[in-house]
């Protein structure tokens, strides 16, 4: 009999001992592996979608806060920027395009970001890729409330083109009375965007004008001062100071429009006082009368007219050369009310921030597998206890002490390559597990491949070479302990 065949044996002899200690392995390998392969994907992914994003612009405060927001719509903004900001740099010479975006709102947890066409026909979100429709079209410029939707926004708010729905104020999804619905806004879905596997999916877009017209139509409809303060600091983040300007200036405005409109009507009635009001038909009009004419000028009066400007949350700058860039980050970055910020730098920096607890918790997962391969050695030299007589035997019938330490030293090398190898196959189920958590979380969609390749080497399979390797090293010692093994001793009666 070989020594592989008997090494087999002896582990079939033990399955539950040796299943127990081979699953210590794998719970140590499923964690390092599912870990690492997670973290490369989310680390390439993260890079890869903050390419598309050369400049970005917005309020002073952190660049890292102002990318998380405008890249992948985590966070919150660090403030606003007036919309003449967007013109003077839309009209720089050096610019080849700026693409304003606005927040406030969201529906059911996604951001509706309030942005212009040029975001889908000359940005890329990735290298030489554009957005896409999948079905319907866009939005157009001066259109208020025509939703393009991401494509989780739709499958899982169950949205099709053609459906209308209602916003909500803030960022994020509220419950009870915080969060506040704009009953009077109904957005229609007319596009609906393919699957990019980026925060974008994750997103509804519509024009620039329509965050500004929401919150002109809120402040009109709303006579409680406090309230609509809090409601221009949640669309527009102003200062407490800049709010109460604000709320002034159009507490006057209301006023002198009711003096002028209190003196329209006066002249108008006694203009007229003599005539009769009657309808197009000729029938006399009544208080209370349900005309179609009357209908039609009531419904004409709550239509919306597309405001021209308000603030802006950030602005994707695009520069004609690198160079450009650099010195438009300079010239940003010296102005008190804006800052600029690279993508990819602020993401490297994320990451080398993150990088020091992601070595603490590589050392720890590390110390959990050599717990478990600890554990092989301890399971080995236990049952050499009960493998002695054993042993003496095969030392009887011819077997050199180099044999007995190859059996003991192979046997621990195969529980700890079936241990990592249903590790492996844990840490795939694992990440499929977590796919979706991540996805919900940060928009980036992982992929679950049978090899994960970094820098051309698989990392499954490195894994599994190494942790069999060290599972045979812990068996060195029961190995030697069996080498050791007195055979006249062993073979005298049990009696």
């Amino acid at each position: 009999m070989s020594i592989f065949s008997l090494v087999l044996s002896n582990i079939a002899q033990r399955k539950f001992s040796v299943f127990l200690t081979a699953l210590s392995v794998a719970l140590g390998v499923a964690l390092i592996a599912a870990t690492l392969d997670i973290k490369r994907q989310v680390e390439d992914k993260f890079s890869q979608t903050s390419i598309g994003y050369e400049l970005i612009l917005g309020a002073k405060g952190s660049p890292l806060q102002l990318v998380l927001n405008t890249v992948y719509h985590l966070g919150n903004p660090t403030g606003n920027l007036p919309y003449s900001t967007y013109e003077l740099y839309r009209k720089n010479p050096f610019v080849s395009y700026a693409i304003p975006m606005g927040l406030g709102d969201n529906y059911r947890g996604f951001r509706i970001v309030c942005t212009t066409t040029e975001f889908f026909t000359k940005f890329n979100y990735a290298k030489d890729k554009k957005h896409e429709l999948a079905e319907g079209r866009l939005f157009k410029d001066d259109e208020l409330y025509a939703a393009v939707l991401g494509k989780d926004v739709s499958e899982k708010t169950g949205l099709k083109f053609g459906d209308k729905f209602v916003a909500t104020h803030g960022l994020q999804e509220s419950s009870g009375d915080i969060g506040k619905v704009h009953e009077h806004d109904n957005f229609t879905v007319v596009g609906i965007l393919k699957k990019t596997g980026t925060p974008s999916d994750k997103a509804i877009y519509a024009s620039l004008p329509t965050v500004w017209a929401i919150h002109e139509a809120e402040a009109e409809h709303n006579n409680d001062e406090s309230t609509r303060k809090a409601a221009v600091d949640r669309a527009y983040g102003k200062s407490e100071k800049d709010t109460i300007q604000i709320q002034m200036a159009s507490a006057d405005h209301k006023h002198d429009k009711h003096e002028h409109d209190t003196e329209h009507v006066y002249e108008h009635t006694k203009k007229s006082s003599s005539d009769k009001h009657t309808h197009s038909d000729g029938t006399p009009h009544t208080d209370g009368d349900d005309h179609p004419d009357h209908k039609h000028d009531h419904d004409h009066e709550h239509e919306h007219a597309v405001p021209t400007e308000g603030d802006v949350t950030a602005i994707l700058v695009k520069a004609k050369a690198p160079i450009f860039s650099l010195q438009l980050y300079d010239k940003i970055n010296r102005e008190p009310y804006a800052q600029a910020a690279f993508a990819v730098n602020e993401i490297k920096n994320l990451f080398d921030i993150v990088g020091n607890v992601d070595w603490a918790f590589f050392f720890i997962t590390a110390l959990v597998i050599m717990v478990a391969l600890i554990g092989v050695m301890v399971a080995l030299y236990n049952s050499l206890a009960e493998r002695r007589r054993e042993i003496a035997i095969l030392r009887s019938l011819g077997a050199h002490r180099s044999k007995i330490f190859s059996i003991i030293a192979l046997e621990a090398a195969l529980t700890s390559f079936f241990g990592a190898l249903f590790g492996i196959v844990l840490s795939k189920i694992l990440s499929l597990v977590l796919k979706g958590f991540v996805l919900e979380k940060t928009g980036i969609e992982i992929s679950v491949a049978l090899w994960s390749v970094v820098g051309g080497v698989p990392v499954e399979l490195t894994l599994l070479v190494i942790v069999t390797l060290i599972g045979a090293l812990a068996g060195v010692i029961p190995a030697v302990e069996a080498y050791r093994t007195d055979v006249a001793k062993n073979l005298s009666p049990l009696s």
